[in-house]
């Protein structure tokens, strides 16, 4: 009786080798692309972030009549806190008391709890949603402020505000009060839509405030810093306010120059404001610092030619 033979069928090492580099060239060419949809969906998400912020400020003028002050008073509660009803975040006002510092008792022992973590207000290309800074939760949206006679930020006191001196869309709240219900009274913040005299879609309200890697949840003389208040003139100002005199910073690791106190993004080439009228303007890092400086100046009548 014959014996048949069974050949068996495989792959040779050499064959082996090359299929795996063939599937290493396909990642190597398919993972940028991954990568930029990622990118591209994380700064969707963030200006989708901005939108929500920009109607919320839309909902509280409609309200009141005016928008909402940057902030009541020194170490009291900046803007973030009063618009938060509007952000479906009222659960997490509810959890202050906007008649006492932000700084002090039971007011810092929550904004240093995960509960006060706010995802909306944060960018997914710099950050996850839950984090917490050294100063309590952090945002990654700040007022485009306007001042061209300083190196500082503009710093306002509340109770000394200079007519003139300062055109942002949100400025510093002079007197006023805050009822049980955290319903402001007397607190007006001296801006409504009809004193932006430049156009709602010409005026930025806030736009991305630069913060290096190595110094993401560290305290606010580091550049980063709490959402829910305002310190004057010292650099916890820097959390809520960014100087748009200075050049939008590019990249995530640049620690020279005036950094602390300038916008820029972790999205490549461009970082995002939002306008007045609610719309989100996405603006190349390398433009002239005076177009952003012209966009955060409410009322300065000057045009900006700007080609998005």
């Amino acid at each position: 009786m014959a014996m048949s033979r069974r050949v068996l069928s495989g792959f040779t090492l050499v064959e082996l080798l090359v299929v795996i580099a063939i599937i290493g060239v396909l990642i190597a060419l398919l993972l940028p692309a991954v990568q930029q949809a990622r990118e591209a969906a994380r700064r969707m998400q963030c200006s989708n972030n901005l939108k929500q912020l920009g109607l919320s400020f839309h909902n509280f003028h409609d309200t009141f009549g005016y928008l909402p002050p940057a902030a009541l008073r020194n170490e009291y509660a900046s803007f973030y806190p009063l618009i938060m009803p509007y952000l479906e975040q009222k659960n997490v006002v509810d959890q202050l008391d906007l008649e006492l510092p932000m700084t002090t008792g039971a007011n810092y022992t929550f904004i240093n709890t995960d509960a006060a973590a706010v995802p909306m207000l944060l960018c997914p290309s710099r950050r996850s949603g839950t984090q917490i800074s050294e100063l309590g939760a952090a945002t990654d949206y700040c007022i485009t402020g306007n001042r061209e006679s300083t190196n500082e930020c503009d710093r306002l006191d509340a109770d000394n505000a200079t007519p003139g001196l300062h055109y942002s869309a949100l400025i510093l709240a002079k007197g006023g009060t805050v009822d049980s219900s955290n319903r402001l009274t007397g607190w007006k913040s001296q801006t409504n839509f009809a004193s932006i005299t430049d156009g709602l879609s010409n005026t930025s309200i806030l736009g991305e405030k630069y913060v290096p890697t190595s110094n993401i949840n560290k305290h606010a003389n580091a550049g980063d810093g709490t959402l829910y208040y305002w310190h004057i003139d010292d650099w916890k100002t820097w959390m809520i306010i960014r100087n748009s005199k200075f050049p939008l910073m590019r990249g995530p690791n640049i620690t020279t120059g005036e950094y602390r106190k300038s916008m820029g993004s972790y999205h490549p080439g461009i970082s995002q404001f939002l306008m007045a009228d609610g719309s989100v303007t996405n603006v190349a890092n390398n433009v002239n610092p005076e177009f952003t400086l012209l966009m955060a100046d409410r009322r300065d009548g000057r045009v900006n030619n700007y080609d998005q």
